[in-house]
């Protein structure tokens, strides 16, 4: 009797099993694309995602030149994406540029002592309802030089006499290549630099003559502070392809600065 029984159970399980393997197999056999289709969807989905997001890619480095209050143009400029491909500055027409464009210069503060510091910031602001595209000299950086006159007009900032020969063995790297950067302003949009200026008196440092590139002439150093009075301060811009006269009072704004106590 017990071994009836035992047999009867075994029967009855492997039954079981049979059935369970045999549904398990019509189900697969009945819908065989449900996991191609959830391997498919999983696929597309990668797909979409990596296609969106190369899609921004290619919109960013689009639009890298590109902008409405654009903080650091200097920074901007030395990007490899904003260079004019193949262009000379020599090559551009000025352009009619009143109304259209215009620069500024401002200083905090207004008023500093013998020796102190100023922030200087020059905006370009796009005055039109349409796009406006900058260009600018860069050899192979945009370079924004400062000048300083007296009330008499006179460089303030320029060591009397001509510049020394530079020690024996003392020679200045070879020019850079002169080469064109672009930026893009919106509509009535605007593009800032921030440079800095000292009010300091200047000389001669012919022992700065190697590691000074050419461009920017005969390197100086500070040589005490600027006497109390009343100077204009002139940044002189890499911007090129403006019409303007012989003062360049589109590409060299000025402002006042009062050095005193």
């Amino acid at each position: 009797m017990h071994r009836l029984i035992k047999t009867s159970s075994c029967c009855f399980i492997l039954t079981l099993a049979l059935a369970a393997a045999a549904c398990g197999g019509k189900k697969d056999a009945q819908n065989p694309s449900a996991d191609k289709g959830d391997a498919a969807d999983d696929e597309n989905a990668g797909a979409f995602s990596e296609g969106d997001g190369g899609a921004e890619k290619a919109a960013e480095k689009k639009d890298v030149c590109v902008g409405f209050d654009i903080g650091n143009l200097e920074d901007l400029l030395a990007k490899s994406d904003c260079e004019v491909p193949d262009a000379k500055p020599e090559t551009f027409e000025n352009q009619e540029m009143k109304g259209k464009l215009e620069v500024t210069l401002a200083s905090s503060p207004t008023k500093v002592p013998p020796g102190g510091k100023a922030d200087l910031v020059v905006t370009f602001a796009n005055k039109t309802k349409d796009p406006m595209t900058l260009h600018f000299r860069i050899d192979p950086l945009a370079r924004f030089e400062t000048e300083t006159y007296d009330a008499k007009k006179k460089r303030a900032d320029m060591p009397p006499g001509n510049p020394p020969p530079p020690p024996k063995g003392h020679s200045a790297p070879p020019p850079a290549e002169v080469k064109v950067a672009k930026v893009t302003v919106a509509a009535n949009g605007s593009a800032r630099v921030s440079v800095p200026w000292q009010a300091v008196k200047m000389k001669w440092a012919p022992d700065k003559v190697r590691g000074t590139a050419v461009e920017r002439g005969y390197p100086r150093t500070p040589a005490g502070p600027l006497p109390k009075g009343k100077y204009t301060v002139k940044v002189v811009t890499p911007l090129i392809g403006v019409l303007e006269g012989g003062d360049h009072e589109i590409s060299a704004p000025t402002v006042d600065i009062e050095v005193g106590n």
